[in-house]
C-alpha cells in the first residue's frame, strides 16, 4: 500500500528535519544553549511547537477514533475551556516569576522557595509523569509504522526511539522547537487533506458528511451530566481540567522549557497565549472521525481491515491513510504522523536530561565540571532517557485500551502532586508549609487507589469498578490531597514558612 513515491516523501521530511538539527548543532557552546536555545527563539515558533507538542500523535490517531466510535461525538472539544483557563491564569501569574528568577525550569523555582529536596521531589515526579505520557505517545505512533512495514510493535516502537535520539542528540531544544514548526504544519496540512478527500468521494460530498453526522448525533458538543465516571463533559472541562491545564503549561518542564526559551516574559506570554489557537487542531480532527465514519458507513471495511480495528479502535485513522490516500499525500500523512511522535520524544527527552543535569548530576556527581562536560554528558543522558522510553512505550503496547484515556490517565499520578507544591509555594509566604515528602506520596497512592482500585482489592476485601471517577477529576483530586496534607496554620511574625521534611526549620 505504500510506493516508493511515498518513501520518498518520507525520506525527504526526515532528511529536512535532520538537516535542521545540524543546523542548530554548530550554535550549541554550553548547557545553556542545549537547553533554552540561548534564550533566543522567536515567540511565534515557541507557540507553533507547544500546539505541535500539545495535539501529538496522539491526537492525530485517537481523536479521529472517538467521533468514529459507536456513540461518538464533539463533546471531546469541551475539555478545551480547561486549556483556555489555565493558559490565562499562567500567562498573569507564573510566567513573570519563572523569568524573574533566570530559572533553567520550574523546578529551580521551586527550590529557591522551598529548597533543594522540595525541587528535587518535584523534578522527580515530572520525570516519572514525562515517562508515563510520553511513552504513550510512541506507542501510537507505532501503531502505523506496524501497519505500514508489517514489524512488530517492539520493533516499530525501537525504530522511533532511535531516530527522536538522534535529532535531541544533535540538535537540543532549539532543534526540537524548529522541527516542532515543521509538523505543526504537516499536521493540519495533512488533517485538512484527509478531510478534503473523503468529502469528495461522498456521494453528496459535505451534504453528506453533514447529514450521516447529524443522524448519529457525532455533533453533540455539550454534556452536562453530573456522572463522575465521564470523561467528557461540561463540568469535568470547567472545574477539574483548569487544574490539568496548569500544571501541564505552568508546571511540566515539556512546556515550561519552550517558554524560557523565549528572549523575556513578554513575549513568552504571547506565545502561551497564542498558542489557544491550537484548540482548533482537535476541532479538525474530531471532524475528521466524522468523515471516517461516513466513508466506513458507505464503504465498508473489508473483513481482515474490520479486524485490526475491532482489536484497537484507534487504527482507523492510519488504516485509511495507507488504504485509501492516493500516492504522494498518504507519504505527507505517515511523515506528519512520524513527526508528531517523533517531536513529542525529541521534547521530553531534552527536558528530561536537562532536568537529570541541573538537578542531579552537577549537585550529587560533579559539581565542578566544565560546560563541556555538561553537554557531552547531556546528550549521553539523551540516550538513556530515549531507551527507557521505548521500553516503557512496549509495557503500553499490551494495553487494550484507548489512545487518549491511557494518555492523560497516565499523566494523573503526578500532574496533581506538581500542582499542588507550586500553589503551595505561593501560599507559603502567609501558611507555615511542611512535611511535603509524605503529602506527594500519599497525594499519588490516593490518584493511584481511585484509578486503579483493582490493585488493592485484597487489601480492602471489597470489589470496585475501575476507575473510581473519571481521569479529568483525578488532578484536583492529587492537587488538593497534596495541599491539605501539607498547609498548617497562618504564620505569625518572624516564624519560619516552611519545613521541606517535617524539620520546624528554613531550608
Amino acid at each position: 500500500m505504500f510506493s516508493t513515491i511515498d518513501w520518498a516523501v518520507v525520506g525527504l521530511y526526515i532528511a529536512l528535519t535532520t538537516w535542521i538539527g545540524h543546523r542548530q548543532k554548530g550554535r550549541q557552546q554550553t548547557t545553556h544553549d542545549f537547553f533554552l536555545g540561548g534564550r533566543n527563539i522567536p515567540w511565534y515558533a515557541v507557540s507553533a511547537s507547544i500546539i505541535a507538542t500539545t495535539i501529538s500523535a496522539v491526537t492525530f490517531i485517537g481523536v479521529p477514533a472517538i467521533t468514529y466510535a459507536a456513540g461518538g461525538n464533539f463533546t471531546y472539544l469541551q475539555l478545551a475551556l480547561g486549556g483556555i483557563l489555565a493558559r490565562l491564569l499562567i500567562a498573569r501569574f507564573l510566567l513573570p516569576r519563572y523569568f524573574e528568577g533566570n530559572y533553567y525550569s520550574p523546578y529551580d523555582f521551586m527550590s529557591d522557595r522551598f529548597g533543594a529536596v522540595t525541587g528535587r521531589i518535584t523534578a522527580g515526579l515530572f520525570m516519572m509523569g514525562g515517562v508515563l505520557g510520553q511513552s504513550v505517545r510512541v506507542y501510537a505512533t507505532a501503531l502505523v509504522i506496524e501497519l505500514l512495514t508489517g514489524w512488530s510493535l517492539g520493533h516499530s516502537i525501537l525504530v522511533i526511539a532511535a531516530f527522536a535520539i538522534l535529532w535531541t542528540w544533535m540538535g537540543g531544544v532549539a532543534a526540537v522547537i524548529w522541527t516542532d514548526v515543521v509538523q505543526f504544519f504537516v499536521l493540519v496540512i495533512g488533517a485538512l487533506a484527509a478531510l478534503f478527500l473523503i468529502t469528495t468521494t461522498l456521494p453528496d460530498g459535505w451534504s453528506s458528511l453533514v447529514s450521516f453526522g447529524q443522524t448519529a448525533g457525532k455533533f453533540r458538543l455539550l454534556d452536562f451530566t453530573t456522572d463522575p465516571r465521564v470523561a467528557f463533559t461540561f463540568w469535568a472541562a470547567l472545574l477539574a481540567l483548569p487544574f490539568q491545564g496548569v500544571a501541564v503549561y505552568g508546571t511540566d518542564h515539556l512546556f515550561t522549557q519552550r517558554l524560557m526559551c523565549c528572549r523575556n516574559a513578554q513575549e513568552a506570554r504571547k506565545a502561551l497565549l497564542w498558542s489557544i489557537m491550537g484548540e482548533c487542531i482537535p476541532a479538525l480532527m474530531l471532524l475528521v472521525g466524522v468523515g471516517l465514519f461516513t466513508f466506513y458507513s458507505l464503504h465498508p471495511l473489508d473483513s481482515p481491515l474490520a479486524q485490526l480495528v475491532s482489536e484497537k479502535g484507534d487504527r482507523i485513522f492510519p488504516i485509511f491513510i495507507l488504504s485509501e490516500m492516493p500516492v504522494g499525500l498518504k507519504g505527507l500523512l505517515i511523515a506528519g504522523v512520524l513527526s508528531a511522535a517523533i517531536s513529542s520524544l525529541d521534547s521530553i527527552l531534552a527536558a528530561l536530561s536537562q532536568i537529570s543535569i541541573t538537578m542531579f548530576y552537577r549537585p550529587f556527581i560533579k559539581s565542578n565540571g566544565t560546560e563541556a562536560h555538561y553537554l557531552s554528558m547531556s546528550r549521553f543522558l539523551v540516550v538513556l532517557w530515549g531507551a527507557l522510553l521505548g521500553l516503557t512505550a512496549w509495557q503500553f503496547s499490551q494495553s487494550t485500551g484507548d489512545l487518549i484515556t491511557l494518555a492523560f490517565s497516565m499523566t494523573t499520578y503526578t500532574l496533581g502532586p506538581m500542582l499542588g507544591l507550586f500553589i503551595l509555594s505561593l501560599l507559603s509566604a502567609r501558611y507555615r508549609i511542611s512535611h511535603i515528602t509524605p503529602a506527594v506520596c500519599l497525594s499519588v497512592l490516593v490518584v493511584l487507589t481511585v484509578n486503579e482500585p483493582e490493585l488493592f482489592t485484597g487489601i480492602i476485601q471489597h470489589s470496585f469498578q475501575s476507575p473510581l471517577l473519571a481521569w479529568p477529576w483525578l488532578f484536583p483530586i492529587g492537587t488538593l490531597v497534596c495541599i491539605g496534607l501539607a498547609i498548617r496554620a497562618p504564620l505569625k511574625p518572624n516564624q519560619p514558612k516552611v519545613a521541606t521534611n517535617g524539620d520546624d526549620h528554613r531550608p
